[in-house]
């Protein structure tokens, strides 16, 4: 179902969700249990879709699950969505050759794009950085650049984003720093190259990222409720700032969740809302573990203070 925030064909134009995987109690990737979830996300009028990032636990599961649930939900999605369905996944490595082995295992899907983030562990010049995205760039596919310096511990500067402007296939720029001026600097670059854009991945700075010149959101939240969403972009889009504050209001109260167990497991936080709302299973994988009882208590009050947002469509208990 597409909507007039849906005007580009450009990956990081627009909703996108960055999407959970759906595992089985082993651990396995489980395509067909994230349907309800797609059903949901196509009902509100998102149109793109973003794998195996952080909320997808894609550095977390080896290359060949990546593609086996990429290339299950992809087929979904644009059975769902149809003609504007947009799908992006993320190779995540340690270093470059890691990087490019996943992004090989992606060949012979239907993609718009693949999304790469910096090498990790080991901390890395600019000219390393600049070679990396680099040859991801010369991969085939069209590459959107991920900056997660929380996770990698390599920030992408502004300079090396300006030398990647002379790959033609670096398309856009996914930005998850949290630094407002930062981000404003990354947008100022989408004036120097036609067809390169850029997406806040921030949860709440989503109203600003759209002042600054942010073409697309990428909020986790959105798959818990996704219309305040969808209408926070059509706000922006249209300079209603005014509501579009209002509305980050709403998804800064949704976000308020991960409180229940702070850092990289509210990818646990998340999945368990989902799943009590019925929309997929709460499985993670290993190391992550489930919530314990005193943090699922937690959780189902936080749920309820944010009621008149979200809805359970097939409520689960756990």
């Amino acid at each position: 179902m597409a909507t007039d925030i849906d005007r580009s064909d450009h990956p990081v134009a627009g909703m996108i969700i960055p999407l959970v995987t759906a595992l089985d109690p082993r651990g396995r990737p489980d395509p067909p249990a994230v349907r309800p979830l797609l059903a949901h996300l196509a009902d509100a009028g998102v149109t793109t879709l973003m794998l195996a990032g952080t909320n997808g636990e894609g550095p977390l599961l080896t290359a060949g699950a990546v593609r086996t649930y990429a290339a299950e939900v992809s087929v979904m999605w644009r059975e769902l969505v149809g003609a504007s369905a947009r799908i992006m996944v993320a190779a995540t490595g340690t270093g470059t050759g890691e990087t490019l082995e996943r992004m090989e295992r992606l060949d012979g899907l239907d993609l718009d794009a693949v999304v790469v983030l910096a090498p990790t562990y080991f901390r890395h010049t600019e000219s390393e950085l600049h070679a990396h995205f680099r040859a991801a760039a010369r991969h085939g596919r069209p590459v959107v650049v991920y900056n997660s310096p929380g996770y990698t511990g390599n920030p992408i500067p502004v300079s090396v984003m300006r030398r990647l402007l002379d790959e033609p296939g670096i398309v856009g720029l996914k930005d998850s720093s949290g630094d407002a001026a930062l981000f404003a600097e990354f947008c100022a670059l989408t004036g120097e190259r036609p067809g390169f854009q850029v997406a806040q991945g921030v949860e709440r700075q989503l109203a600003d990222g759209l002042r600054a010149g942010a073409a697309g959101l990428v909020p986790g939240v959105g798959m818990l409720a996704p219309a305040v969403c969808v209408d926070l972009l059509k706000a922006g889009r249209h300079g209603d700032h005014a509501t579009a504050a209002a509305l980050q209001h709403d998804v800064d109260r949704l976000a308020a969740l991960f409180g229940v167990r702070p850092g990289a497991s509210g990818v646990v936080v998340i999945k368990t809302a989902l799943h009590l709302l019925g929309l997929c299973p709460p499985h993670a994988a290993a190391p992550f573990l489930p919530l314990t009882e005193a943090e699922l208590a937690g959780l189902r009050a936080a749920l309820a203070r944010i009621h008149d947002l979200v809805r359970p469509h097939d409520p689960q208990p756990i």
